[in-house]
This record gives C-alpha cells, structure tokens and sequence, in this order.
C-alpha cells in the first residue's frame, strides 16, 4: 500500500475543535431516517455546526425519510425552511437504507458525500474530523478507540466482519463499516448490490480497490444513547449475500477495475492537554 506524508494537524482530544482550512468546495451530507423524530433535529443540527466551522464550504444536506409513520418529516420540514442547506426526500414506503442512500447519491450535487445515521449516532468530533477534512483525501475515514462501550457480543462480531473483509480484499484499514466522506464522481459509477448496512463495507472496498487515496482519523464512539443492537436473520443473509457478490464483482466480473492499491495518506498528530496534570503526575522537565 503506497503511502504519502501530508502535513494535517488533528486534535487529540474530545473536545478540541477540528482542523478548520479555507475551502471553496462542495460536501453533501445524507441522513436516511426511519421514525427518527425524537432524533432527527440534533443529528442535522449538529451536521450544520459542522459545516459552519468550515469557511467556504458548500453544504447541501439530504435527509432521507424511508417511510416514517412518524413526525420525522415534518421535522425536517420544517428546519429546511429555517436552513437553505436542509432538503428532504421522502420514500412512500420502507425501501431500505442501501437503497435510501443510493437515493441520496443520485440526488447529491456536490463534489463529496457523506451519509449518517438519522439517530445522532455519530459523535460531533468525528463530524468534525470528516467535514473538516472532508477533501483531504479521496476517502476520508474515521475509525473509533472506545469499542469497549459496544458489550462484548457486538465487539466480536464487529472485529470477525472487519477480519474477513480486510484479508479477503487485503485492506489495511482500522474500520471497514465506518462512516467516511467519498467522491461523488466515483461513488455513481458503482453497481452498489447492498439492502441494508453493508453497503458501507461495499463501497469501502470496491473505492479503496481502486487505487483512491484515503486517510484514516480517529475519534470515540457516541455513548448514552438508546438504540438497537440486535443482530437478525434478515441482517445475517444480506451480510453474506453482500460480501459473496463484492467478491465476484473484485475478483471475477470485473477483476481490471479492481486491482489497484489504494494510496494511505499519514499525517502528524499534534498532541496536547486540557486543564492541570492528574495527582500523581509530574510534568516532564
């Protein structure tokens, strides 16, 4: 895997702001929502705070109502009135996040996308990390430390997902299935087969197969929230189904297109401390 240096300074901490740089260019942001109204409102809200951070940025923020039988989409309404940058697309019924985000993909007008969950799920510094730097690269990741707050069960399933993935496509990347900004160009020029949530490790693999460039931040996960963590059936058989058809797609139907190595981008982390030393701890001399 070719590796170049580039000079980005990230935050070490939570709370620190993100890498704030001019920039004249475009970042579409996509939310998929399904009965996410007690949600939905923080999550665009914290996505705009972002982009504000950003000077020149151009956001365009699509929310995605697949068939809520809730208020979700009067919400949304309702603050794209108060914010230009706020678009909802209403699905009549329940087609499916994979499906919700191909949507988004088709409908996005800016050089680069991002999706999110509708349920404020990822932390406002990752958001940060990822708009901020959201043209760093051609793939910006985020990958997170605390995998401790997942329970055991989900922390074994994630690690045997991200495992297989990785060795079969011999990807060197920390989180297979996380949230990352793409370009758009090369995300409508995929035959995306995914339904449900594995379509993120499927457009991670066949971009990064590529040859794109991509840079990898790190962050914490959300914790507190309420939210599902169950693994079904239908999950389990969209999971293999998924990853058998990326591999004949890889490796078979369109082997040429797939068999270039992607380019990490390294940068240096700037490390620093908020407030006094821990009892105990001396500073260095």
């Amino acid at each position: 895997m070719n590796e170049l240096r580039v000079p980005i300074e990230v935050p070490s901490i939570e709370n620190a702001p993100a890498l704030i740089r001019p920039t004249a260019q475009s970042l579409t942001v996509a939310i998929p929502a399904l009965n996410e109204e007690e949600n939905i409102e923080v999550t665009i809200r914290t996505v705009l705070a972002a982009a504000a951070k950003v000077r020149g940025l151009k956001l365009e923020l699509l929310v995605v109502d697949d068939g809520s039988t809730d208020g979700t989409a009067a919400i949304v309404d309702r603050l794209g009135q108060e914010f230009p940058e706020v678009r909802l697309l209403r699905n009549p019924q329940n087609i499916g996040l994979g499906a919700s985000i191909r949507r988004a993909i088709r409908e996005a007008s800016s050089e680069k996308f991002l999706f999110i969950p509708g349920d404020n799920d990822i932390p406002s510094s990752a958001l940060d990390l990822l708009v901020g730097n959201a043209h760093a690269a051609d793939i910006v990741m985020v990958y997170f430390h605390n995998d401790e707050c997942r329970g055991r069960k989900r922390y074994l399933m994630s690690t045997l997902f991200k495992l297989i993935y990785t060795t079969v496509f011999d990807l060197y990347i920390q989180y297979i299935n996380g949230p990352a900004v793409y370009p758009v160009a090369q995300l409508r020029a995929l035959d995306l087969r995914s339904t449900r949530f594995s379509i993120v490790a499927e457009i991670n693999v066949k971009l990064l197969r590529q040859g794109l460039s991509f840079v990898e931040f790190s962050s914490n996960r959300q914790t507190g929230l309420v939210g599902s963590t169950s693994f079904t059936l239908r999950t389990l058989v969209e999971t293999v189904r998924v990853f058998f058809q990326v591999l004949t797609d890889v490796f078979f139907r369109d082997r040429p297109r797939y068999a270039h190595r992607p380019q990490r981008l390294t940068y240096e982390v700037t490390l620093s401390r908020v407030g006094p030393p821990a009892a105990g701890m001396a500073p260095r001399a």
